[in-house]
């Protein structure tokens, strides 16, 4: 992986390990470390599978999920985006848009199998007789299914010891390309998913471990203290949305994702102002030699433009020969950045205080 950055001087990597082993208290490094083996349990988990024919026969498919249960769906919709034979939408709230009928396929996402938007949209699957699989580690979700006969997923989190849904995503994007495989909607050989697997195993030696030479680490010292723009394209914009949820909710700091070509039509001129946008702001570009090349294009340029701007602009570039591994591999390589950009903040990833105070007012 090529990486550029203006940083300063380096951390020393034990005072880093050991603010890792101070703040990390769930040990959400170890659960990033064990995405791989989510991956591989994952995949062995759905070989054989079979889902009845109206999950088969249909026209559309709307994945229910809210933020790391939809992330998946995201990352597969622009992977896949020239192979997935039905047209996929992720519906991230309450209601089912009005076109869903019989011929529309739900899948109910909720890693704990108590979110509320996913639990709503299966009420209302049910009320119009829509085909719904379930895909959770349990709870409400998975007791509806039971009582309804519905097809479900049901796995087990043992691989991510932390707890936490963002950092399940090796689960979560498996089993959903394998439910999208089995039904059809993705012609995937076993083979590719065996080689994004090797290629997880062997980068997850460089990321793991703070130091100069780790990329994952490097971005997090590139962004810190920065608001964080992640600018993606093609089959890896699904990863720029990861990366900024995961950075919002593990390292507690800004960051939003865009995409390029998409981003050239109004971004640049919003660095105008406020002033303070070149202390304040930092843009990740994301490459990749997998892009069209008008595309690739447009990356270079929009550096410079942001660099005469006077916005910093790391580069990184994931590793891979496919889509599919490269998305892997910056999935690996982001949610690592996130953890120590978390670290290099002071703070403990896991507990997410502001959104859990949410709830509780929701809930009252």
């Amino acid at each position: 992986m090529s990486f550029s950055v203006n940083s300063g001087d380096h951390l020393e990597t034990k005072a880093v390990e050991m603010k890792m082993e101070r703040l990390d208290q769930s040990d959400m490094h170890g659960s990033i470390g064990s995405i791989p083996d989510q991956v591989e349990a994952a995949w062995g988990d759905m070989t054989g599978r079979v889902f009845p024919d109206a999950c088969r026969d249909v026209d559309h498919v709307v994945v229910a999920g809210m933020g790391g249960s939809a992330l998946g769906a995201h990352l597969i919709m622009d992977v896949f985006r020239d192979r997935l034979s039905v047209p996929v939408t992720v519906v991230s709230d309450y209601q089912a848009p009005a076109w869903i009928d019989e011929r529309t396929l739900i899948v109910l996402s909720s890693y704990s199998g108590g979110t509320e938007e996913v639990l709503n949209m299966a009420q209302q699957g049910a009320s119009r007789n829509i085909p719904m699989i379930a895909l959770t580690t349990g709870g409400e979700l998975a007791a509806l299914a039971e009582g309804n006969r519905w097809p479900a997923v049901v796995f087990g989190s043992e691989l991510n010891t932390c707890g936490q849904p963002r950092i399940g995503l090796g689960y979560a994007v498996t089993y959903l390309l394998g439910i999208f495989r089995q039904l059809g909607f993705v012609d995937l050989a076993a083979t590719e998913i065996t080689r994004a697997i090797m290629l997880l195993r062997e980068t997850n030696q460089d990321y793991r471990e703070p130091g100069e030479e780790n990329p994952a680490f490097e971005l997090a010292r590139s962004t810190q203290g920065k608001t964080v723009m992640i600018m993606a394209s093609e089959h890896l914009t699904g990863n720029a949305h990861i990366m900024a949820n995961q950075w919002n909710e593990n390292a507690k700091n800004m960051a939003a994702w865009f995409a390029i070509p998409e981003l050239n039509h109004h971004l640049l001129e919003g660095m105008t102002y406020p002033r303070e946008n070149q202390n304040g702001l930092v843009a990740v570009l994301v490459q990749s030699d997998l892009y069209d090349p008008r595309n690739r294009r447009r990356h270079e340029i929009t550096r410079a433009l942001l660099e005469e701007q006077e916005i910093a602009c790391p580069v990184i570039k994931p590793r891979g020969d496919t889509a599919l591994e490269q998305a892997f591999d910056l999935l690996l390589l982001g949610t690592y950045a996130s953890f120590y950009q978390a670290v290099l903040n002071a703070t403990d990833p896991s507990p997410i205080p502001w959104v859990d105070q949410f709830k509780r007012r929701m809930a009252g």
